[in-house]
């Protein structure tokens, strides 16, 4: 059962690291919203009424790295770039996501069928086909807020 005095994350974010990701690729956005949501939870002069009471700050998960720097009071976000550990990329990401209040896909399409939703629309195409994370994270995410006692709630976030 969930606990927010246990493990938790207040947030994962999945996205697709060509698209959402850091680096040249990528629009960084990802990193963005998970600055912006450990800002707002612990800036008090703009964002009172977001801070998190401290019966439910939870504890930091173990099968999770912690960002640096990071601070108890602020929201927990699990983005894989800072969270997972190494030799855990699959096993981290479901752990990750069953501790977690919110999961937060981000989801794009750009013209050239490009972006989260791009490759989607691609696979089974063509002879396309590859283990897709976006989508695991989905289905799993999906699977969780059926769970008896399971806090996940899907909140997808469209990119444009």
């Amino acid at each position: 059962t969930f606990s927010l005095r246990g493990e938790l994350m207040h947030a994962f974010i999945s996205y697709r690291v060509a698209t959402e990701g850091p680096g040249p690729a990528g629009n960084g956005i990802a990193e963005k919203l998970a600055a912006k949501i450990r800002s707002m939870s612990t800036d008090s002069s703009k964002h009172g009424d977001l801070q998190i009471p401290q019966h439910g700050w939870g504890i930091w998960p173990k099968s999770a790295k912690r960002p640096v720097p990071f601070r108890p009071e602020e929201a927990k976000v699990f983005l894989d770039k800072d969270c997972l550990q190494d030799g855990q990329r699959l096993a981290g990401f479901v752990q990750g996501l069953v501790v977690s209040i919110a999961f937060v896909p981000l989801l794009s399409w750009s013209e050239d069928d490009q972006g989260s939703l791009g490759e989607l629309s691609r696979i089974g195409v063509d002879g396309f086909d590859r283990v897709d994370n976006v989508l695991l994270e989905l289905i799993l995410a999906m699977a969780l807020r059926e769970e008896p006692g399971a806090a996940c709630q899907v909140l997808p976030v469209l990119v444009g």
